[in-house]
Parts: C-alpha cells; structure tokens; sequence
C-alpha cells in the first residue's frame, strides 16, 4: 500500500497531545477543584474529539486519507512513527472518541459520591489517548506501545473505582489475560520484521508490509490471533470479561465493550488480514470430504461458537451487567465472523458492526447505570428487584429499547446493516452452513435483549420502586445521543459505508 504524502499540519498528534497533557493537568487541578474535574476532562476530550473529526472528516470527504509521519533516529535504528486516518480508521477512532467524551461527561454524576475523582477522569484521558493511538498507529512498535497504554488506566479504574470485594479479582484475571494477548503480539512484531529482514528491507511500518508473502506468516499469523482474540474475549479465552466488564466502573464498562475490545478486531484487519492475507485462504489445514478447511474456516467456527454461547450465557443472567457482558461477548463473535469471510463485504460489515456495537453497547452500559444509581449500586442491577420502570423512567426506557434493537440487528436501527453485511460477506465466500447457525443466534440475541426489556420496564410496577425517577441530564444526555447515533447510522449506513468499501476492497484476500 502507497502511504500518501504527509501532511504539512500536525492535527492528529495535536489531538493526541491534548489528551496526554490533559491527563496530569486533570490531576493536578483536581486535587485543589476536585468536583470540577470531571468538566475540565470533558471539555478536553471535547477539544480533541472535534479536532480530529474535523480534521481527519474533512480529508476523507475529499478522499484523501490523512497521515502525519515523525522519524526517530536512536544510534544505528530509523523508525517512522506516523499517524493515518482512513476510511477504516477515522469512523472507528471517531466512535471511539465520542464515547469515550461522553463516558467522561456521564461519569461526573456517577462518580458524585466517591473521592479522588481527578484521579479517575486523568486515567480517562490516558486510556483514550491508548485506544486512539492503537487505531492511528503506522509504526508495529507504536501500535504496541499504545496498545499497553489502554491495559494500565482501564485496570487502575477498574480495580480502584470497581465493585467492592469483587474488582481487585476482576482487574487482576483482566490484567493478567490482557498481557499473554499483548506477549503474543509482541513475539508476532519480533517475526514480522524478520520476514522483513529477510525480504531485504527491514521495516516496521505496517503499510510497507502489505501482503507479505513467507513461510514465517504461517507463526506470525497464530501469534497476532491469539493476542487479538485474547482481547476481543473470543471462546475460549474470554472468561476475563465478564468479570472485568460487571465489576469495572460503570462508565469503564461501557468504554470496555463498546470500543476497547472492538480495537482488537481493528487489529486482525489492519495486521494479519492486511499483511498476510493469503494465510487466511491458502493454508489448508485439512480437508472433510468436499469441504476444505483452512485458516478462515477454523477462526469461523470459534467465532460462531462465540456468537452462540454469548448469547445463550446472556440469557441465564439475572444481573444487569453480566447480562450485557456476555452479550458482547457474542457480538464479538459476529465480528469475528465478518472478518474470518475475509471477503471485502464481510470486512466492512465487521468494521461497520464495531461502529454499530459501539452505539448500542455503550448506551445499555450507561443504562445500567443509571439503573444503578437510581435505584441502588446492588438492587439496580438485579433485573429479578425490577420491573414496570416504563411510567417512571419514560425516556430511559425509550432510549433502552432503541439500543438493545439495534444490538439485535432490527431494521432501520444501525445494528441491522452491519450484521446483514456480515452474513453477506460469509455467503459470498460460500460457508452456508456456518452462515445458518450464525443467523439463527440472532433469535437467541433478540430473546435476551427483549427478555431483558419486559422484565425491567413493563409488567406490573413494583411498590419498592414508587418513587424511583429519571436520571440527571449529565447522564441522561450521553445516552440519548448515542441512541440518535444508532438511528441515524441505521437510516444512512453509507455515511460510513461509502469510505469503508474501497478499503475493504483493497484489504480482503477474497473479493
């Protein structure tokens, strides 16, 4: 892949900066101005979000992808650390950023009654700058250096500000799950500029390295999906999050499963699919009568395996926020599932469905939340204490039915596009029979999503919750937007759609 020439203007790095500097100016201030905080780190994750939309948004229009390159020269060694945005990469560092600013804005209401909470908000904006860093990456060992900046602010949140008795265990099984992920990656870098060295030019930009043709990719390929997979929770490494994601604060979890996760899936796209495509299709593992089974075909069953056991693990919860955890965990399997076609339409489809996830995961996060603090952090999340929260909770309840269709793939919601690409893409690359069992776990999604409805928000109101209300508009706001954002992406998916084809198309091995 041709980068293009680097821009004269350093926006991108200016957004980032903003976040970096922002963190400890958060600290600092908020340790004299604790309860305003929480506004500065809105308003600088405000500042950046709308910089880097602006500026990447404006370049895709015209179609011309932006990239920002910076050389480092220590002793012998010559790196180039660039930024690029793209049509993949913009929408999903663009989602990332929005919910991530109003995961802060949300958080100041949520957080109202604990200490330390500049602490918290300058973790925040660590933990964007490490997941827009992993997006905008064009450098192997600058991907992997923002990819552990997102590990170390998401565990301190979690463990410091998690559930009582509970978020120590979660932060530390995350933790230590999240770093085999990331020792996998690091030794798939170590392969992938060998195969570069013995090519004879050794580089680590990953654009320089597309579709790299060695034998060594059939190591470096394992390597990079294990340490993706371990993140994106796929079975059957996964059981860090439902843990992490049910006792992290709740703002965190929503950021956990509505795009931390979803950088993973970015990743397979961006590295392996991009760099090594043809291991996906050319590798053949073994062979069942007429059917060829190779490196697609194994990540296809795992993911709907994933998408099957999410969704049926969902619908045994009794707690809200596990419900919605192992509900992501099947997402991720339809994600997965797209890009396993490694088929132009079922890459868009997977990156298409992480924008789509975010929207609806993050808005039934916060719904938790609010569930949470307005009925009790312990009651709130037992949907067995719920019920009849329509007539006393109207627009949350709008807002909930809104996202939880979306994440069930109903028409006109955004989830519906991205899901009906995904199984488009996995026709065309002909897994019929892998595509009927991936159909048929919506049935199961719809279930728990509409289970999860009836048994909050309708039925017979509880006495116990007579006087429950609605939430503060610091918390009702971001919700709401994030509902539009799944309304307005399922009316005119091409929004997106239209910039993330053509690099679909140039990544998929198979058309």
């Amino acid at each position: 892949m041709q980068l293009p020439t680097p821009a004269a203007s350093n926006w991108m790095l200016i957004s980032l900066l903003i976040l970096i500097i922002g963190a400890p100016v958060v600290y600092l201030l908020g340790k004299r101005f604790e309860e305003k905080s929480g506004w500065v780190a809105t308003a600088i994750a405000a500042i950046a979000t709308i910089i880097f939309i602006v500026v990447a948004g404006s370049n895709i229009l015209t179609g011309s992808p932006l990239y920002e390159v910076y050389t480092w020269n220590p002793g012998l060694l010559s790196l180039d650390f660039g930024l690029y945005a793209d049509g993949l990469s913009t929408p999903i560092a663009a989602i990332t950023m929005i919910l991530t600013t109003l995961a802060t804005l949300y958080s100041i209401s949520y957080l109202k009654e604990e200490v330390n909470k500049h602490s918290y908000f300058a973790l925040m904006l660590l933990y964007m700058t490490g997941m827009v860093g992993v997006i905008l990456s064009t450098n192997l060992l600058e991907f992997f250096v923002f990819w552990e900046l997102m590990l170390i602010p998401s565990w301190a949140m979690i463990v410091r500000w998690g559930t009582p008795g509970k978020a120590a265990r979660a932060g530390f099984k995350y933790f230590m799950f999240t770093q085999f992920g990331s020792i996998c990656i690091l030794l798939a870098i170590g392969v992938t500029w060998f195969i570069s060295f013995q090519a004879g030019s050794p580089t680590l930009n990953m654009y320089e390295l597309t579709v790299v043709a060695s034998s060594l990719a059939t190591l470096a390929v394992p390597l990079y999906l294990a340490g993706f997979c371990v993140k994106m929770a796929i079975f059957p490494i996964h059981t860090w999050l439902p843990e992490a994601h049910g006792e992290a604060p709740t703002p965190v979890s929503a950021i956990l499963s509505g795009v931390m996760i979803e950088t993973a899936a970015y990743g397979i796209i961006r590295i392996p699919v991009n760099i090594f495509g043809f291991v996906f299709t050319d590798v053949v593992l073994f062979t069942v009568g007429s059917w060829v089974i190779n490196v697609s075909t194994i990540i296809m069953i795992f993911a709907v395996i994933t998408m099957i056991y999410g969704g049926v693990m969902a619908l045994a919860q009794t707690d809200t926020k596990r419900l919605f955890a192992y509900s992501s965990v099947s997402q991720m399997g339809y994600i997965l599932f797209g890009i396993s076609a490694v088929t132009s339409i079922g890459l868009a489809g997977a990156s298409l469905h992480i924008v789509t996830h975010a929207f609806g995961k993050g808005t039934l996060f916060m719904i938790a939340g609010i569930l949470m603090t307005q009925i009790g952090h312990v009651k709130g999340r037992d949907i067995t204490k719920l019920g009849g929260l329509a007539s006393k909770m109207p627009i949350t309840a709008t807002i909930t039915l809104i996202a939880g269709l979306s994440i069930a793939g109903t028409p006109p919601l955004a989830g519906f596009a991205s899901e009906w690409l995904i199984f488009a893409g996995a026709a065309a690359a002909y897994h019929v029979v892998l595509l009927i069992f991936a159909v048929a776990s919506t049935a199961v999604t719809a279930g728990y999503i509409l289970w999860f409805i009836r048994r909050v928000f309708f039925g017979p109101q509880r006495e116990d919750l007579a006087d429950v209300k609605e939430a503060p508009w610091t918390m009702l706001i971001p919700v709401a937007l994030l509902a539009f954002g799944a309304v307005l992406i399922g009316i005119f998916p091409n929004i997106i759609l239209d910039y993330l084809i053509p690099i679909a198309q140039h990544i998929a091995p198979l058309t």
